[in-house]
């Protein structure tokens, strides 16, 4: 998705409260998983909450941008789930200024009769491990045959469309990101702090001027 050095300030102060937690403390990894519900949520907490149950363990359970975007990504992820129902998010966060919405489709296609076998496990032999591999590489190519099968080629032609349009949908929310407020919702453009290594944010007029950021154009 200048040369004038940009900053994360989300993503640089979740970083820092779990550098804080941590330091108190805190295991990492439960820190990590645990459930960030921002404290701005209002009337977006469910939906945010649901979002965060999308992350996978060991990627941060953060939504690292302010209440004026929550609506479009709580939107987003509606249209998505409805799409692909088992849909991945790895990051939603705010950089350089705009909406940055890291995601993986969250299905694959398998003959239904024949599901891919389960690995061993950290307790696994070595034997159990050669094993594995053996019934995989063999179910590796009956999933080859069957992905050619009519059956095969309709399903992945059919999650290909569904993906397709998910990136659409979130290039589309990005776009819209960048010309709204991202504290208030309100329409915006991008906005900068008046010092030479910035953090930038796309605010409207009224934000901006509370926060004390200026036009990016406006910085020479």
């Amino acid at each position: 998705m200048a040369t004038t050095a940009v900053g994360d300030e989300d993503g640089f102060r979740a970083a820092w409260e779990a550098m804080a937690q941590a330091g108190r403390g805190l295991d990492h990894q439960q820190m990590l998983n645990a459930m960030h519900v921002p404290k701005d949520a209002g009337e977006h907490a469910e939906a945010l909450a649901a979002m965060l149950r999308r992350i996978p363990d060991g990627w941060g359970r953060w939504v690292s941008c302010d209440h004026g975007w929550y609506t479009l990504i709580v939107e987003l992820d509606d249209h998505l789930s409805a799409l692909l129902p088992n849909y991945v998010i790895h990051q939603v966060k705010e950089k350089f200024g705009g909406l940055r919405y890291y995601w993986e489709s969250g299905e694959d296609i398998q003959d239904p009769g024949d599901p891919e076998p389960s690995t061993p496990g950290r307790e696994g032999s070595e034997e159990a491990w050669t094993r594995w591999s053996r019934e995989h590489d063999a179910w590796s190519e009956r999933l080859d045959k069957y992905l050619r099968t009519p059956e095969g080629k309709r399903r992945t032609a059919d999650l290909e469309s569904r993906v397709a349009l998910a990136k659409k949908l979130v290039d589309a929310a990005e776009k819209r990101a960048s010309v709204s407020c991202e504290l208030c919702g309100a329409p915006g453009r991008l906005h900068r702090t008046p010092v030479r290594c910035a953090w930038y944010k796309t605010l409207c007029g009224v934000c901006a001027e509370q926060a004390n950021y200026v036009p990016a154009q406006a910085w020479s």
